[in-house]
């Protein structure tokens, strides 16, 4: 006892060892900063990770310190040396999320190919919140020169043995295991262990990056939430609700089965959702205007990225509200998924997939053979090479010229099913002298002014490909009498439309979903039942991208199994369920669970639904996903 008062007596104590501890812990709430702003925190969201998560968020960084502390044994090196790893990850998240429209997370490492092909055709833009980030590096190097001075004392420190060294590792370990137990681990702990929900923003920004982070790093291990109350019993039950659902279209029959198509287009979305364009030229004078057509918007379940994520559901109609801190192509087991790839083939479809870039971006290769698809083909099987000025990307047009010869090539005595994902409209979106720019803003949008043009003139460039599409179906229903119906939807907005959006049109939650509405369009080359059908109570004529499939199988008169038939009966009532803040009804307005029962009711009913079909601890009811099962 009297040693240890002599300690905290002593002015070497202070100043040697508990104000560089000290000066560490400061860095440590500095890079937890960083990282909030990286993540585009609200204030308000800011202000309310005080007094429990925030500091919290800083300890979580302070592992990192104590872990080099403990090898290194210099305050001031652990201290730059984390406090530089901060400042590069906050750097990589900002631009993550500025691109990709979602956090950087642990997964991120199984897409670090296609991130770096990605990330090559954009150009890094050095905002105040990057070149703040960066300058916030400033006072961790002057914290850490503080350091070593205090460290330097009367002379060199002197070597220390083993007993010491490892009374350091000991101490260090203890604080790690002390910090994340009783943070994340522990009965009690101070963050909730389960708290993603609609949005990865709703975790990340109440909870902090890093709290958010662990989180999700613990979903890796099982990356789909059960949903509360599930039981196979109860998703049979949950199904049993859409018995009596009427198909709007007639069922036809086998011998009058149309070939099908389906295209992912790469950004393709309506800015006049979020602001007034005034441009010079309609950017999509076909699509909108299309007769024998059904046109509307698909809600997907990310802002200005997530290619992926908007396949896989588009493919197998689940939402990535249950699985939201993966990629779903890197991530999940797609081998006997159910996906309309397995469902028309069970109604004798031959099946291809196709996409004119290369086959390692997300696995594609692997996860459309693991989903069933006959053939697969990527860059080798367009050999048009035709692009627009400088950007690297074929366009839809000869895409779609290339598309139809691999198409004629299936086989002509079974219906066909086709999956194209487009490349032309890839970001970045400043590769062209603006003298190659076919449309023009008059709004001004300040530094995004050149990349709105050149975007513009891409979506200019699809509509006008997929008006070429629908003629040459047209001209083969003509020739052949081949049936073909084709659905269309963009993937996501491009990165930068939060940028440009006009924050005063909606509220937050509703520009949000604005901003995840990309057009769709359905259309065959023979009448078509139900062409120009829309909402009666939503003019934007709005589903979730899940719905897509079900709702193209129905325009095709197919037989629809269980699945598809809670889907298509929970759309007249729940339009929307994807991972966004909150539902949308029919009428275009959001909901949160406890506002009405019935709403509720569908939503948990498709959760249910969707765990049995691929829920870890779940025993899937083949009956329900399959027309044959």
């Amino acid at each position: 006892m009297q040693q240890f008062i002599k300690t905290l007596r002593s002015r070497d104590f202070w100043l040697r060892q508990f104000l560089p501890f000290a000066l560490a812990v400061a860095a440590a709430f500095i890079a937890r900063y960083q990282l909030e702003l990286s993540d585009g925190v609200t204030p308000d969201f800011l202000a309310g990770q005080w007094p429990i998560y925030a500091p919290l968020n800083a300890l979580t960084a302070f592992c990192l310190t104590l872990l080099l502390f403990a090898f290194i044994g210099r305050w001031s090196v652990a201290t730059g040396v984390s406090g530089l790893v901060f400042t590069l990850l906050a750097l990589v998240n900002y631009y993550t999320r500025d691109l990709h429209g979602t956090a950087l997370m642990p997964q991120d490492i199984l897409n670090i190919t296609t991130a770096a092909e990605v990330m090559g055709s954009y150009t890094l833009r050095i905002t105040r919140q990057v070149v703040t980030i960066g300058a916030l590096f400033l006072p961790v190097l002057v914290i850490a020169v503080v350091q070593h001075f205090l460290a330097r004392g009367r002379g060199k420190a002197p070597r220390i043995g083993w007993k010491r060294r490892l009374g350091r590792w000991a101490g260090c370990a203890a604080g790690i295991f002390a910090i994340l137990y009783v943070g994340y681990f522990a009965p009690f702990s101070l963050k909730p262990k389960s708290t993603y929900g609609w949005a990865w923003q709703n975790t990340y920004y109440t909870y902090g990056y890093l709290a958010g982070t662990i989180e999700s790093a613990g979903l890796m291990m099982n990356p789909i939430i059960e949903p509360e109350g599930y039981t196979n019993e109860a998703a049979a039950e949950a199904a049993a609700k859409a018995d009596g659902y009427t198909p709007a279209t007639a069922t036809v029959s086998e011998q009058e089965y149309p070939d099908v198509v389906m295209i992912l287009s790469e950004s393709f979305y309506d800015f006049d959702l979020v602001t007034n364009l005034q441009a010079d030229r309609e950017v999509m004078s076909v699509t909108k205007n299309l007769d024998n057509s059904i046109y509307g918007h698909t809600v997907g379940p990310h802002v200005g990225g997530g290619t992926n994520s908007s396949e896989y559901e588009m493919l197998c109609s689940n939402s990535m509200m249950l699985m939201p801190s993966i990629t779903p192509f890197n991530w999940l087991n797609l081998y006997d998924a159910n996906s309309i790839v397995s469902y028309l083939e069970d109604l004798g479809y031959t099946t291809m997939a196709a996409h004119p870039y290369t086959k390692s971006n997300y696995r594609r290769n692997g996860a459309w053979l693991a989903l069933g698809f006959d053939q697969v083909y990527f860059e080798d099987s367009f050999p048009t090479q035709e692009y627009y000025g400088n950007r690297p990307y074929q366009t839809d047009s000869a895409s779609y010229r290339d598309f139809e010869a691999l198409y004629e090539a299936m086989p002509a005595d079974q219906p066909r099913f086709s999956f194209l994902v487009s490349i032309q409209s890839h970001g970045d979106y400043d590769m062209n002298d603006p003298s190659l720019d076919l449309v023009h803003a008059a709004t001004d949008y300040g530094e995004y002014d050149s990349l709105m043009d050149e975007y513009l003139s891409c979506m200019y460039l699809t509509d006008q490909a997929f008006g070429e599409l629908t003629e040459y179906f047209t001209n083969l229903y003509e020739e052949t009498g081949r049936k073909v119906i084709v659905a269309m939807a963009g993937d996501h907005a491009p990165s930068f439309v939060d940028h440009v959006a006009d924050k005063t049109i909606a509220s937050e939650n509703d520009l949000q979903i604005l901003e995840r509405s990309t057009p769709y369009i359905i259309w065959a080359n023979y009448p078509l039942e139900d062409a120009g059908t829309a909402s009666g109570t939503d003019p934007l004529n709005r589903m979730d991208l899940c719905m897509l499939a079900p709702t193209l199988a129905e325009q095709a008169g197919l037989p629809l199994t269980p699945f598809y038939q809670y889907l298509l009966a929970m759309k007249e009532q729940v339009t929307v369920v994807t991972a966004g803040n909150d539902f949308m009804d029919a009428s275009g307005v959001t909901h949160e669970y406890g506002e009405d029962p019935t709403l509720d009711e569908w939503v948990q009913g498709y959760f249910l639904l969707e765990y049995n079909n691929i829920g870890t601890h779940a025993h899937r009811n083949q009956s329900l996903f399959r027309l044959n099962g």
